[in-house]
């Protein structure tokens, strides 16, 4: 801020809120008993700060407008996403400066939807304004986040997110950042962590099993590379329940599988002829068939724990058989059931599996 000079002796002065103090000489008074000039470089001073401000609630409106439509409704969420922006920033007791309540003065005498008293009597109460409905973090989200969740497209980590969206967190994080001296991009890197925590996990807490259902039988991975996942953990609710979204987030197929079938084969076989009988049609096709048979389900056929029942549902289950003997893959995975056939004393099944290997056109003797 410019240097205020006191009109008597001409030193420097303290201001604080409406009033101001000269530390040399003593003399005090209203900012309306300061010379012209100083009352002119303090109106400057609230007009450069006030730019960044600005900008930052422009921003908000610009992305919420071109989202939702320029309506008094809009403009009104508009302005509470500032006011939450504001009070949140200002809920520390040390970001409660004069010079903020200066700022916050100066910013509602150009723009009436609220008053600098309403902001900062807020933020004294502990809670920002409107917290239920703006919050965002990752271990919570405000209404106003969760209802865009839907409409959203599919997550993708490296994919840039829908600019009226951008505009409207970076302008956020312009507003907090203002009134709390944090870094900008700091906030608004926090702020997108936590947006892409919710929508990342969305699909999983929210599936359509029909559209994933879809998406395996068609082979068609365009909307959701995670299909095969996301309908074994839509399909198996209890199953999965015993991790959170964030953990099974960073399992695949294979994972998933090898962890369901260790505490529970009967479950991780179920999950496995789900995704057979979703497939069933594209298991001829050597990129399928090597995906599904040479990794999904790798981890799971070789575990010993699963494999003794897993002989027994093939000798019960002639169309898992041939999905798993007679489809465009032949590789590790039949071999193991050969083995686990050797190790649990079942000749005949082995022997049946072995004939229906030899008419595979896709099987070469193994190593």
């Amino acid at each position: 801020m410019a240097t205020i000079r006191c009109p008597h002796c001409g030193s420097p002065v303290m201001v604080r809120g409406n009033r101001w103090e000269c530390g040399w000489c003593g003399d005090f008074g209203n900012i309306s008993s300061l010379n012209r000039s100083e009352r002119v470089k303090l109106s400057r001073a609230h007009d450069t700060a006030l730019e960044d401000l600005e900008r930052g609630v422009l921003s908000i409106l610009n992305g919420i407008q071109a989202h939702f439509g320029s309506g008094e409704k809009e403009r009104l969420l508009a302005c509470k996403l500032v006011i939450y922006g504001m009070s949140h920033a200002l809920v520390p007791a040390n970001n409660q400066t004069q010079r903020n309540l200066q700022l916050l003065q100066a910013f509602f005498q150009r723009y009436s939807f609220c008053t600098a008293g309403e902001v900062l009597g807020t933020a004294r109460s502990g809670k920002p304004a409107f917290e239920d409905q703006f919050l965002l973090t990752k271990e919570q989200l405000g209404s106003f986040w969760e209802s865009l969740l839907p409409d959203l497209p599919q997550y993708e980590a490296y994919k840039a997110w829908p600019n009226w969206l951008y505009q409207t967190v970076d302008g956020l994080s312009d507003v907090e950042s203002f009134f709390s001296g944090e870094d900008s991009s700091t906030l608004f890197d926090t702020l997108q962590e936590a947006l892409d925590a919710h929508w990342s996990a969305y699909p999983l807490l929210h599936p359509d099993r029909t559209t994933l259902e879809a998406a395996v039988r068609n082979w068609d991975f365009s909307e959701n590379e995670w299909a095969c996942r996301d309908l074994l953990i839509a399909a198996f609710p209890d199953a999965v329940r015993f991790w959170s979204a964030e953990e099974l987030l960073e399992m695949d197929t294979m994972e998933l599988l090898g962890k369901v079938s260790e505490w529970k084969p009967e479950v991780g076989i179920q999950m496995m002829k789900l995704l057979l009988d979703t497939a069933e049609c594209h298991l001829q096709e050597p990129e399928v068939a090597e995906q599904l048979l040479g990794n999904d389900l790798y981890e799971l056929c070789q575990n010993q724990t699963v494999q003794p029942k897993l002989l027994a549902q093939l000798k019960e289950d002639a169309r898992l058989v041939r999905q798993l003997f007679q489809s465009a893959y032949v590789g590790d995975l039949q071999e193991e059931l050969l083995e686990a056939c050797d190790w649990f004393g079942e000749s005949m099944l082995k022997e049946h599996l072995q004939s229906l290997l030899a008419q595979n056109p896709h099987f070469k003797e193994f190593e």
